[in-house]
Order: structure tokens, then C-alpha cells, then sequence
């Protein structure tokens, strides 16, 4: 009897951790208790919170940013492909309907695959006052072979905050319809969830 109580215990905690993280390949979509403040107080989330797979696709396929720097292309770019929306777009719906109110959904992709590289996406998004908050670390971060393979080892630990970076060096987003930047950043998007267009 104890041995079963024992191994319940476990199997319960290895499903916590479980629901936590939702995968696709090399593509990461899991919840983190990180600190995202306006106004130098915190954001009250809105969690867990139900987004149709259309909705996602949608705002996802939206999202474009212009590249900065000497060599940049000077045409505005997609941060997500077709095949990267595909899979993250199932990942993120299932882990908006059961996350906590203090946790937000940190999502790490891979687009342009390369031989032997890859570049990188990583953001959070969070509900918060009826608005979709997404908020990039990276954008096409450029990443080798090796480098994808020791950030799949260390996933689980990494707890970078994007709401705490204000710009990058090499790109900035630029907001489609519907679509706003927190004041005072180039890599926080507001979307407003009663907008007409996303319905």
C-alpha cells in the first residue's frame, strides 16, 4: 500500500512537469512564474484563458519586423513561417486553457532551417486587460547546429524576461492592424482582443 501511495506521488509530480512543457520537435512552448511589469507594477493576468486555434494562427501570421544595422534588408520580414505557425499554433492554445494567473507561456521556434543552423524565435505571451501581450527576446537569432542542441538541454532551466529588454540591436517589430507596441519598446506587441479583425 505505502509503495503504491509512493509511486502515485510520483507519477502526479512527473505529470505536473509534463503539463508544463508542450513540444513539437525542436519547437517549446511551456509556462514560467516570470515577473512582467508596466509601469513599474505588475501585470495581473488573465489565466487561463481560451484562444481558438484560428485566433492564434491569425495573430501569429501577423507579426513582421524590419532588421537593423549595416547589412539589413530593407523590406519588412515575417518573424513566423507557415510550417513554425503550424506547430506552435496547438501548443499555445492548450497552454493558455490551463495556465496558472502568475504564469505566462514562454515559446521557443526555429525558422530558415539551414545545414547545420537554424534561427531562432523566442517570446512570452500573456492576457492581461482584455489584451494579447507578446514579448520577443529573439528574432531570427541566428543558431548553429550545436547551439540548438545545448539550448535543448537546458530549456527546462533557462528563464530569460523578455518584458525587462526595451529594444534589440538588429531588429525591431513593426505592428500590423490591430496592433500596438507598449510604449517606450520595439519587442512588446498589444493586441486587442475585442478587435474586430481577430474575431
Amino acid at each position: 500500500m505505502f509503495a503504491v501511495i509512493i509511486c502515485t506521488i510520483f507519477f502526479c509530480k512527473l505529470e505536473n512537469i509534463q503539463a508544463d512543457v508542450y513540444k513539437n520537435g525542436l519547437i517549446t512552448v511551456k509556462h514560467e512564474k516570470l515577473p512582467v511589469k508596466r509601469d513599474g507594477h505588475r501585470i495581473q493576468l488573465n489565466h487561463p484563458y481560451k484562444l481558438t486555434g484560428d485566433f492564434v494562427t491569425k495573430v501569429l501570421s501577423d507579426i513582421y519586423y524590419e532588421e537593423k544595422g549595416l547589412f539589413k534588408r530593407k523590406e519588412t520580414l515575417r518573424v513566423f513561417q507557415d510550417e513554425e505557425i503550424k506547430k506552435l499554433v496547438p501548443l499555445i492554445a492548450q497552454a493558455f486553457s490551463v495556465a496558472m494567473p502568475t504564469q505566462v507561456i514562454a515559446a521557443t521556434s526555429y525558422s530558415y532551417r539551414m545545414i547545420l543552423s537554424d534561427k531562432k524565435n523566442y517570446c512570452i505571451l500573456f492576457v492581461a486587460d482584455r489584451s494579447l501581450n507578446i514579448v520577443f527576446g529573439s528574432v531570427h537569432k541566428f543558431q548553429t547546429f550545436n547551439d540548438v542542441m545545448s539550448e535543448k538541454k537546458k530549456y527546462l532551466t533557462t528563464r530569460e524576461n523578455p518584458a525587462r529588454k526595451r529594444r534589440s540591436s538588429f531588429w525591431k517589430l513593426i505592428p500590423s492592424s490591430g496592433q500596438r507596441l507598449e510604449p517606450g519598446h520595439e519587442n512588446w506587441l498589444d493586441i486587442d482582443l475585442s478587435n474586430e479583425m481577430y474575431k
